[in-house]
Order: structure tokens, then sequence, then C-alpha cells
């Protein structure tokens, strides 16, 4: 049997370099196996855990349906409503001014005019329902407004605060007698 020599005697080089191969392979194989682990969990996750595209797109079809005003089924149709234009008489819906939130860190204040399109067979009883109804739709219409993003607000053709406003005073009205609602005077002013 050879005799071993001590640690002392052997060269510098022989004593560092065995331990950092071993600690250097071990961290290797720890990181080796921590990769694995992490994309096996994410590959678990991709087909078990995450809806498929066709559950998602269902839900979401499901969901807009929910969305649908039930009384109302009317939707605005857009190049049907500037042909019909002759046909439509202008009502009154108000005057509405309020201050709101901040629009640029300023407290910013909003007057506007709302007039409705009514064929002009429907105004009879457009005007009987609106004289019942009347403060039901204002309060509605500021509720719209107030409850509006800033940037539905400085819209310049203030599309999605109109098509709104139209829903839901024929909710109100229970039928859909309003086909458009245009909007004029309308003066926003920043600062306090």
């Amino acid at each position: 049997m050879a005799a071993q020599q001590p640690i002392d005697d052997l060269p510098e080089e022989t004593v560092e370099s065995q331990p950092k191969k071993s600690i250097f392979s071990s961290n290797l194989l720890v990181m080796l196996i921590l990769f694995v682990l992490a994309m096996a969990e994410m590959l678990a996750a991709y087909f078990f855990v995450l809806p498929s595209p066709a559950t998602v797109s269902a839900s979401v079809k499901e969901t807009a349906q929910k969305d649908v005003p039930s009384k109302v089924p009317y939707k605005p149709d857009v190049e049907q409503s500037l042909q019909q234009t002759e046909e439509r008489e202008e009502v009154d819906l108000g005057s509405y001014t309020f201050t709101e939130g901040d629009l640029s860190n300023l407290p910013f204040r909003v007057s506007i005019q709302f007039f409705g399109l009514v064929n002009k067979t429907d105004r009879q009883e457009y005007d009987k329902r609106y004289e019942i109804h009347k403060n039901r739709i204002r309060n509605a219409i500021l509720v719209i407004l107030r409850s509006s993003k800033q940037s539905e607000i400085i819209d310049p053709t203030l599309g999605l605060v109109k098509n709104k406003v139209m829903v839901k005073v024929n909710e109100i009205l229970g039928m859909p007698l309003v086909k458009g609602v245009i909007y004029t005077d309308i003066a926003i002013q920043t600062g306090g």
C-alpha cells in the first residue's frame, strides 16, 4: 500500500481545484433541476389550468349577451340614420352642467346640450312618454355624464356618451323612440 501524502505536501492548485469543480458541478446540477421543474410547471399550467381559446371565446360571447339591455333591442345604424334624417325631428333632451374629477390634475366643468332624433310618426308617442318620465331621463343623463371617463367626455364625437344616452332614454321610455342623439353647445373648462 502506498503511503498517503499529507495535504500540506500537495500542490496548491490540486487542493483548491477539486472543491471548486465539485461545488460548480453541484450548483449547475441544482440549477438544471430547478429549470426543468419550472418548465414542467409551466407546461402543466398551459395544458391543464389555462382555459382553451374556445372556452374563452364562449365566455366572452355569453358575457356580451348578458350586457345587452333586454328591454331595448335597438342598435343605432349610422347609415340608416343619415338616410332618414329628413323623416326625423329633433327633441330637446336638456342642458347639463357638471363639475367633475380632474382633467390633467385639474378640476373640469362640462356644459352640454343634448337633442334626440325621433321619427315624425313617433313624435306624439314620444311627447306623451317624455312628459311622464322627463325627470328620470334628466337624472339618467346626469348619471351617464358623471360616470363617464375623461376620455369619453373629451372625445370630439362623444360617440360612447351619445350611445349610452340614447339607450338609457329608450329604456326609460319603454320603446326605441329615440333613433339618435346629437349634442350642441358643449363647453369644457379646466381649472379651479
